[in-house]
């Protein structure tokens, strides 16, 4: 069971974390983290992992540049001396069983009380998918369970952006139109992507 205070206002920080209190927070697999609603939005960068480019890092960039205060959840296990882990804020480690329930979790959340960011890149040359596995399958299964959670409640915040030869796009543009019943915004560039979901959070709880 996921503790009650999770939404508690208090937040204990050591010297380092102190420091970092002034910018982003960064919440990683399998961690339970609290989340400060007074702090700033939660963001969930959803997309390719394996073979994605480390576009979650400019991601958090490009957030950053318009908000100072946010939490970012990312599903990803960096090595250690990956820019963003100076960022990281944790309360309980390895809490959750599965990276998948931790990111239903933080999905659910950031749904309502911030804003979910599918970026959809090609996959990198220079560093492709090496487990042979197809490239971005999480990510299509995620993006068919919020195409059919938008339609049945369009207020939760979801926006999706995908460079334009992303294998796919045609139908996933075709099928979010045909659910949700109008042209839904698909953005062609990250920055363009980042920007929406920030309108979108400002719109509401900014």
């Amino acid at each position: 069971m996921i503790p009650l205070l999770l939404f508690s206002t208090h937040v204990v920080f050591n010297s380092e974390q102190r420091e970092r209190n002034l910018t982003m927070r960064i919440l990683l697999p399998k961690a339970l983290t609290r989340i400060d609603p007074a702090y700033g939005p939660l963001f969930f960068l959803a997309g390719p992992v394996r073979g994605g480019d480390d576009w979650q890092k400019r991601g958090c960039e490009e957030i950053r540049g318009s908000i100072r205060h946010f939490y970012a959840a990312i599903p990803c296990h960096y090595q250690e001396g990956h820019p963003l882990l100076q960022f990281r804020v944790v309360d309980i480690e390895n809490y959750f069983d599965r990276r998948t329930a931790w990111k239903r979790y933080y999905l659910n959340m950031a749904a309502i009380g911030g804003c979910i960011i599918f970026w959809l890149p090609c996959e990198s040359k220079a560093n492709p998918r090496a487990d042979n596995n197809p490239y971005a399958m999480d990510t299509r299964g995620e993006l068919g369970e919020w195409r059919g959670r938008l339609t049945n409640d369009h207020n939760l915040r979801v926006v999706i952006g995908a460079e334009p030869d992303f294998p796919g796009l045609s139908q996933i543009q075709c099928n979010f139109n045909s659910g949700l019943g109008f042209e839904f915004p698909i953005y062609s560039t990250l920055s363009q992507t980042i920007l929406a979901a920030i309108r979108q959070v400002k719109a509401v709880i900014l």
